[in-house]
C-alpha cells in the first residue's frame, strides 16, 4: 500500500466548487479506482460463519444467539483497522462503508470539511476481476429497457441493481455534499449506471477509466452531471461493445453469399446495436509519461481534451502495429492510468497551488 498517493500535490481539498474537469481530482479518482482492487476490508466474512448461522436457525436458536452471529459478521464487515488505511491517510480520506454483493464491489469515502471546504464524498467501483461473476457480468452485453427510458447492458444494469439501496441510503446519510463516481474497466460502467440512477443532476461529476460502452443515446437523454471519459491509447476495453462502428461491420455480413448471415445480422443489430459513449473524452498518450530530456516535464501531448479524430486514430493505429496489438490489452493497465495523470497532475498543481 505504500505507492498509493504519493505524489506532490496538496490532497486535502479537492476543487468541489466547480464541477468541470479538474487535473488533481482526475488523479484523485483514478488513484481510488487503481486501490479498490485490493481486498476491500470486510468483503470476505469468517469461512466458520456461514455454517454456523445455518446451525443456529436449524436449531432454532433463540433471538439472543442469532444477534451475536450478527454482530459477528458486522465486526467482519467493519474491522477496527485495515490494510487500506495508511493510503487513505496519505490522500486524507475516510471510508465510510464497503459494499460487496454478488460480484459487484466497491467504497464509499468522505474527503471531511476542512476550513472552507465542505467535504465530498466519492463512491468508486471495483473493475472486472478473474471471478465468474464479473465476466458473467460483462457478457451480458445485449441491451434491455432502462429503467426511465434507453436501453443498457443488461449485466452493467443487474450488476448495479445489486447494490443501488445500500449506496442510495449510504449516501442519504450526507445530504448537500458533492458527489463523485469513479472506477476503471467494470467498475467505469458501473459508475455511469450509478450516476444516471443516483446523482443524474448535481454538483458532483463521474470520472472513468478505459471504461466500455455502456447504453445509447436515449439513456443518458436526461444525465446533466458532468462525466469525463479517460482513455489511454489503444485500451480494447474502450471499444466495446461496438457502437456505431457496428453498422459497417453489419453491412458485411449481410453481402456474404449465405442464407443465415441476414438473420445473423438482424439479430445482433437487435441485441447490440445503439451502443454509444458519452461524456467528455480525456485522452492519454500512450509510451512514456515523461518528456525524453528528462527535466520532469510531461510528454508533449499526453493529456489531451477531445483530441482530433484522425490525429487520434493515426496514433492508435500506429501504436497497435508497433505493438503486434498487445497494446488492447496491455494500454487497459490502471497503473498506466494513474502514473499519466500523476505526472499531469503534479505539473500542472504544484503543492503550494491550485488548480
Amino acid at each position: 500500500m505504500s505507492d498509493y498517493f504519493v505524489c506532490d500535490i496538496d490532497l486535502d481539498r479537492p476543487p468541489t466548487r466547480r464541477a468541470a474537469y479538474s487535473d488533481r481530482t482526475a488523479w484523485l479518482l483514478a488513484e481510488l479506482s487503481r486501490l479498490v482492487y485490493e481486498p476491500l476490508p470486510g468483503s470476505e466474512l469468517p469461512s466458520d460463519l456461514l455454517p454456523r448461522l445455518r446451525a443456529a436457525i436449524a436449531d432454532d436458536a433463540d433471538d439472543t444467539e442469532l444477534t451475536r452471529l450478527l454482530h459477528d459478521a458486522l465486526a467482519a464487515r467493519r474491522p477496527a483497522s485495515s490494510p487500506l488505511d495508511p493510503a487513505l491517510a496519505r490522500a486524507h480520506l475516510e471510508l465510510l462503508d464497503i459494499f460487496t454483493e454478488g460480484g459487484t464491489e466497491g467504497m464509499i469515502l468522505r474527503f471531511p470539511p476542512v476550513e472552507d471546504f465542505d467535504g465530498m464524498l466519492v463512491v468508486v467501483f471495483r473493475g472486472t476481476q478473474p471471478s465468474i461473476a464479473d465476466v458473467a457480468t460483462d457478457l451480458k452485453a445485449n441491451m434491455v429497457a432502462a429503467p426511465g427510458g434507453g436501453r443498457v447492458h443488461a449485466g452493467f444494469l443487474e450488476a448495479f441493481e445489486r447494490v443501488r439501496e445500500p449506496i442510495r441510503h449510504a449516501l442519504a446519510q450526507y445530504p448537500g455534499l458533492p458527489v463523485y463516481f469513479s472506477g476503471h474497466s467494470l467498475g467505469g460502467a458501473l459508475a455511469l449506471v450509478a450516476t444516471r440512477y443516483l446523482q443524474a443532476d448535481s454538483t458532483g461529476a463521474t470520472y472513468t477509466y478505459g471504461c466500455p460502452r455502456v447504453a445509447d443515446d436515449e439513456f443518458f437523454r436526461h444525465l446533466k452531471t458532468p462525466v469525463y471519459r479517460v482513455v489511454h491509447g489503444a485500451d480494447g476495453v474502450t471499444r466495446i461493445p461496438f457502437g456505431y462502428g457496428l453498422t459497417v461491420l453489419l453491412a458485411g455480413i449481410r453481402v456474404i453469399p449465405i442464407n443465415f448471415t441476414f438473420n445473423l445480422s438482424e439479430w445482433v443489430r437487435r441485441h447490440l446495436g445503439g451502443y454509444t459513449h458519452h461524456g467528455h473524452l480525456i485522452y492519454l498518450r500512450p509510451g512514456p509519461a515523461l518528456a525524453p530530456d528528462g527535466n520532469g516535464e510531461p510528454r508533449k501531448g499526453l493529456v489531451g481534451h477531445s483530441p482530433n479524430i484522425i490525429w487520434r486514430a493515426k496514433e492508435v493505429i500506429q501504436r497497435l502495429l508497433a505493438t503486434g496489438f498487445r497494446a488492447l490489452a496491455s494500454d487497459h493497465s490502471m497503473n498506466q492510468y494513474a502514473l499519466k495523470l500523476r505526472v499531469y497532475a503534479e505539473h500542472r498543481n504544484p503543492r503550494s497551488g491550485s488548480s
